[in-house]
């Protein structure tokens, strides 16, 4: 429903409006009528309107109050004009004349003096103030009379000059109602056009259809003629002679939409959405939009893969890899490089060098930037989980299987990166599954028969000596070479010294940041000390180290010494009575033989050796991976010689 208010300039028009109004006869357009003269009054008034029908500096007050508000002036012609001078020279025979009105109303004014013989001065005004002081202005020049609109006409006679106001005719009135019905009726169609566009953007199906009140077919897309297979759809027919469908009958009855309706249109099964279009309160009309059941369970599919997408991405780019140094840059050179190929690649490095950051940086510098990136820890996932967690399983593969089974790792990684860390700690009968999948680039998910082929882009990352691994029997020689086509060795943090005094300030200020405290200072012997210490756990070592001195910062500098301490209670794992023991090298654990020196000393190496071993083991609290790290050897090579120690 369009609602439109026609202010009337004057009172003696108000059966004339009325008239023409009754006139009118559309169900869509509402009538209201008011009157309202100059900009206060039009200020104070409140228009629940879409269109506002007004005259003079009314009409001009209107269309700049309230600019969302269509705006129709009612027309004063030249004829206007003039008869309003003929009654003014007949009534007051005035010698000079000054016509105050609104721009819209002087059209022609000037040059009528000569037509009537009379001398006529002219006022535009667009304000109370300004026709006031118009009126002020020719009172004092000696105007005999003043022609104007009702505003003009009020003020003057406040002041005590004759005048006549300017009045519109019948057909200027009824000129106006026309062109504001011509406005209603467009905007009913816009209405309507933005009604069916909101629908088709809100309904993202893929066949479109839309139907008027009465069902003939208005509009319809190209999908939705594929799907019925059809070559045109005729416009202007009812939808029953092309759907055969109940819901749309239904929801142009009732007006309340229909959605997920299954239906067959022919021979065609259909999932269908019926949502009807309103005008008002009335029902206008309703639009269909549709696809093949076979479509819409393709589309089920891929929305709920994009819900275990979520997530999947590169959080970080080769600007996040702080560090200067000349090793570090060579490895940053290199992985930017593979970044723009297409190969598997294998980063190693020890443990906490940033082989992950590298990962992350290669998928977000290649070409599958835009698709996902999975990471998967391979030492966290059980053996048993490995296959399902990787490759998914099929509804009902086995007890306390999730119902409609499970995309895997692999699958999630589609047109994207998969990240393998920790490669190395892959059980060996798992690893000639993996090698089937890098070579024919397809999975099969466990109790499924079903072959999907993934094109997925392999990074590895692994802290161990795969060649050694393949030596020893533990890792798949041919599995190696699928991995290992494009290389990176991440520098350890004690290779690039020249970085530390960087990364130390820099993760001194992100934490002091984070825990709200000031700059933390150190004594100026630090760095030096920090770059002679050998860093087993590289640079997440030094983060947590970081971490570490800002929450215990208060406000004095740190000094080397507080640094020594803190670090070493941090190496070791205790505190500072247990680090006093540890100092005393008279105890060591039972079951471990303690190598002792002879008169000669220690003659034989593997003596040496094994006294390494233990006192690393000591110092790690006979954790092995720790022992394996303080000695620079990989956790499988300390196995083996432990047990070569022990025959």
């Amino acid at each position: 429903m369009i609602t439109i208010t026609y202010v009337i300039p004057y009172e003696e028009l108000r059966q004339t409006v009325i008239s023409y109004l009754r006139q009118v006869n559309r169900d869509h357009i509402k009538f209201h009528t008011t009157h309202l003269v100059g900009v206060e009054e039009v200020r104070q008034f409140s228009f629940d309107s879409d269109i506002v029908v007004a005259r003079g500096i009314t009409y001009t007050a209107v269309k700049n109050l309230y600019p969302n508000i269509t705006t129709i002036e009612i027309p004063v012609t030249g004829y206007d004009v003039i008869r309003a001078l003929v009654e003014c020279r007949k009534t007051f025979r005035p010698k000079k004349v000054a016509i105050i009105a609104s721009g819209n109303m002087l059209y022609g004014a000037p040059s009528l003096g000569e037509i009537l013989d009379m001398d006529i001065e002219v006022y535009s005004v667009g304000t109370e103030e300004e026709a006031r002081g118009y009126l002020s202005e020719v009172k004092s020049r000696g105007v005999d009379a003043v022609i104007g609109g009702l505003m003009t006409y009020r003020f003057a006679r406040q002041a005590g000059i004759p005048c006549t106001w300017i009045k519109s005719g019948p057909d200027a009135i009824k000129q106006s109602i026309d062109e504001a019905v011509r406005t209603a009726e467009i905007k009913i169609r816009e209405q309507e056009k933005a009604e069916f566009f909101k629908i088709v953007m809100d309904y993202t199906h893929e066949g479109i259809l839309s139907v008027n009140q009465r069902g003939i077919i208005t509009a319809y897309n190209r999908s939705a003629r594929s799907i019925l297979k059809q070559n045109q759809i005729p416009l202007g027919e009812h939808y029953a002679q092309v759907i055969p469908s109940q819901a749309i009958e239904k929801v142009l009855m009732e007006g309340r939409e229909e959605l997920g309706v299954l239906e067959h249109w022919g021979a065609i099964p259909i999932a269908a959405n019926v949502v009807p279009m309103h005008r008002g309160s009335e029902i206008a009309g309703a639009v269909v939009t549709f696809q093949s059941v076979n479509r819409v369970q393709e589309l089920e599919s891929r929305i709920r893969r994009k819900i275990f997408l979520k997530g999947h991405t590169s959080k970080y780019s080769f600007r996040d890899i702080l560090g200067s140094s000349p090793s570090l840059k060579q490895a940053i050179r290199m992985a930017e490089k593979y970044s723009r190929v297409d190969a598997n690649v294998l980063i190693t490095g020890e443990t906490g060098t940033g082989k992950e950051l590298f990962a992350h940086s290669i998928h977000a510098g290649s070409p599958r930037a835009e698709g996902p990136f999975v990471a998967v820890n391979c030492a966290a996932l059980p053996e048993p989980l490995l296959e399902s967690e990787l490759f998914g399983y099929a509804e009902g593969a086995f007890t306390g299987a999730m119902r409609g089974g499970k995309v895997g790792l692999f699958e999630l990684a589609h047109r994207g990166t998969i990240f393998l860390d920790e490669i190395g700690e892959l059980p060996l009968s798992f690893q000639a599954k993996l090698l089937r999948v890098l070579q024919e680039r397809e999975i099969m998910r466990v109790g499924d028969d079903r072959v999907i082929p993934v094109d997925v882009r392999v990074i590895a990352a692994t802290n161990l000596n795969l060649q050694e691994l393949v030596e020893e029997g533990k890792f798949r020689r041919d599995l190696l070479f699928r991995l290992d086509v494009l290389r990176i060795d991440v520098p350890p943090l004690k290779e690039r010294t020249e970085d530390i005094p960087f990364l130390l300030r820099h993760y001194l200020d992100m934490f002091a940041e984070k825990f709200g405290k000031k700059q933390i200072l150190l004594d100026p012997s630090i760095e030096e000390y920090l770059c002679g210490y050998s860093w087993p756990g590289n640079v997440r070592e030094l983060v947590n180290l970081c971490e570490r001195l800002a929450a215990l910062y208060e406000e004095n500098p740190i000094t080397q010494e507080e640094m020594e301490r803190l670090m070493k209670i941090k190496s070791e794992g205790c505190n500072e009575k247990e680090l006093q023991e540890k100092r005393d090298p008279s105890a060591l654990p039972g079951g471990i033989p303690r190598v002792e020196r002879g008169e000669g000393g220690i003659t034989r190496l593997e003596d040496m050796e094994s006294l390494g071993i233990l006192e690393a083991l000591r110092l790690a609290r006979f954790n092995q991976s720790q022992a394996a790290r303080l000695l620079g050897i990989s956790r499988t090579t300390l196995w083996r010689k432990l047990k070569g120690m022990g025959e």
